[in-house]
């Protein structure tokens, strides 16, 4: 898989949230052979030293990580937690998420195609939570992003690709794009579906 500059072996990413202990994300880590894991830096910074023992695993596991954006409602918003994350952990990398439904955290089109305009002309290296929107993904490419994220359903849905159809299209749209399918994977067969070669 191709990320900006970067040539990685493995296909898959592995988000970080939500594991019964810190012992179950390192065993995750290991068995899934992923060489990026997501983290959010406004989960994980908050609190006095609380995101500490976390940090030290991480780099532990020898991972690299992609910070993003997640829970984040406002190109203001996205793009100064961005800064952040790029001082933090000294990368160019940013998952840019930036939220318009609180229900579906169905992004904002509007505000992600302004964000990725502003983050890329400051250097940033954007990787695009979107929907599988042809008409956004186009103007996303316009303002500098290389690797879209469209979801395959909503965030936390685990339903799997709710339109195979339009995952399609936006691959043959951008045939040299990296294409990330993010959001709503639930089973392993759904990981499977989202990496066949017709997708």
């Amino acid at each position: 898989m191709r990320i900006y500059d970067e040539t990685l072996s493995s296909r898959l990413m592995l988000g970080t949230a939500r594991y019964p202990s810190p012992e179950i994300l390192r065993q995750a880590i290991a068995a899934s052979g992923a060489e990026i894991v997501t983290v959010s830096l406004r989960r994980e910074a908050a609190g006095e030293r609380a995101g500490q023992k976390f940090w030290d695993l991480i780099r532990e596991t020898g991972v690299r990580v992609l910070p993003n954006t997640a829970g984040c409602h406002s190109v203001r918003e996205a793009v100064t937690t961005a800064e952040m994350a790029r001082e933090v952990f000294g990368t160019k990398w940013i998952k840019l998420e930036v939220i318009g439904d609180a229900d579906t955290l169905q992004p904002d089109l509007f505000g992600l195609v302004e964000a990725t305009r502003i983050l890329s002309a400051e250097g940033f290296q954007v990787l695009a939570y979107t929907t599988e929107d042809l008409v956004a993904a186009d103007r996303l490419v316009e303002a500098g992003c290389r690797v879209l994220m469209p979801w395959g359903s909503p965030i936390g849905s685990a339903r799997g690709l709710n339109n195979v159809y339009g995952l399609r299209a936006m691959r043959a749209r951008f045939p040299e794009l990296t294409l990330v399918v993010d959001a709503g994977i639930g089973v392993p067969s759904h990981a499977a579906q989202a990496m066949e070669p017709r997708l």
